[in-house]
């Protein structure tokens, strides 16, 4: 499977419909960010939630998007 970043950049490209993007997005097998207190740089770790935040933060998805992915992340 591509990165989620890469996905993400896709969609909001145009490439991909919304109702599609939630749907994959969702089923996404997303990863624990790995947190080392002595790593203070960006880890650029792909496939966590915290790519679909900085996603809404670079414009790419919206905050109703990502309530959207949450919402249903928690459902399934």
């Amino acid at each position: 499977m591509e990165s989620l970043r890469g996905y993400l950049a896709q969609y909001a490209a145009g490439a991909v419909e919304r109702e599609d993007m939630i749907s994959t997005v969702t089923a996404w097998p997303l990863q624990e960010r790995n947190l080392d207190p002595g790593h203070t740089l960006p880890d650029h770790q792909d496939n966590t939630m915290d790519v679909l935040a900085t996603a809404v933060l670079n414009g790419q998805l919206t905050e109703e998007d990502y309530r959207e992915i949450n919402a249903r992340r928690q459902l399934g």
